[in-house]
């Protein structure tokens, strides 16, 4: 088993952007100001005073899960097969301002639902099937003006991750005490002080159709905590007994919103590039030991 991750950035331009009609524009090259003269794919864009930024995209996980074999259930043996071991996919999604087009980016989004962070969990053929046990928004303290709310939260996350009844292998990768993200942050309450700051989603995706996971986040999360947020998704893992082992893609898929009339019409830079080029992991769960 091994972890791997998928890094992007990239530099995108949105015509129309407060529209339901936005155009997204991929920029290539790379806008170095420090010799004078930006790369030509700039030029328009800043001649324009067009709406302009980059993007950090990454993530991280186990690609080969080890998934505990089947067998089946009889009266003498009712719970044998149903231990699940669950791991962990991060992922991070960040926005800056280039130089030579700075505007106050933030300050044009709605309240609620300005970013919507995707995770497609699409399985391929008769690939295994990946199944959501609890996911988490992760943030640093102390932040601009709230106090830490990780010992509130935590509490709540592991409760949640015990009841999908985790294999013993398991609980390192759910243990936050003994791992680096308490160390390094906290867990991000979806209210403080009675306002929400996010919430979780789940939905069938027309075009790829398979599940998808969304993590919706409102303005005053970027505002308290900065525009680069981190996320963690618990995954399962469910092969099929009949068939040989195969593969489910997880795709990481940020949107902005900027349409304050309409909840579901986002700016999407990464659908500019082909799929086989975006930020993905493909993950194969091996066969572990029998379970029960």
């Amino acid at each position: 088993m091994a972890v791997q991750i998928k890094r992007m950035y990239l530099d995108f331009v949105a015509r129309n952007y407060t529209t339901t009609t936005s155009d997204i524009e991929i920029v290539s090259g790379s806008y170095e100001p420090s010799n004078g003269q930006p790369h030509v794919d700039y030029i328009p864009w800043k001649k324009r005073k067009a709406f302009t930024l980059r993007c950090y995209l990454s993530l991280q996980g186990e690609d080969n899960p080890a998934v505990p074999s089947q067998r089946p259930l009889s009266p003498e043996t009712p719970a044998a097969g149903t231990e699940q071991t669950t791991y962990r996919y991060e992922w991070a999604f960040g926005i800056t301002l280039i130089e030579g087009f700075y505007w106050n980016w933030m300050k044009a989004l709605p309240d609620e639902g300005a970013w919507a962070i995707h995770l497609v969990l699409k399985p391929f053929a008769d690939g295994p099937e990946a199944i959501p046990i609890a996911a988490i928004l992760s943030t640093l303290h102390p932040s601009r003006n709230t106090k830490s709310i990780g010992e509130q939260a935590l509490p709540i996350v592991l409760k949640t991750a015990e009841a999908a009844k985790t294999g013993a292998s398991a609980f390192p990768l759910l243990n936050y005490l003994s791992s680096g993200l308490t160390l390094g942050s906290n867990v991000l309450a979806s209210y403080t002080d009675k306002q929400k700051n996010w919430f979780l989603y789940q939905f069938l995706d027309e075009k790829q159709k398979c599940p998808v996971v969304e993590w919706r986040i409102n303005k005053r999360v970027l505002i308290e905590y900065g525009p680069l947020i981190r996320g963690t998704l618990f995954l399962a893992f469910h092969n099929s007994a009949k068939s040989k082992p195969g593969k489910v893609r997880i795709t990481l898929r940020p949107q902005i919103r900027y349409m304050r009339k309409d909840e579901i019409s986002y700016i999407v830079p990464t659908n500019k590039i082909d799929l086989d080029k975006q930020v993905f992991l493909d993950v194969r769960p091996t066969e572990g030991k029998e379970a029960g």
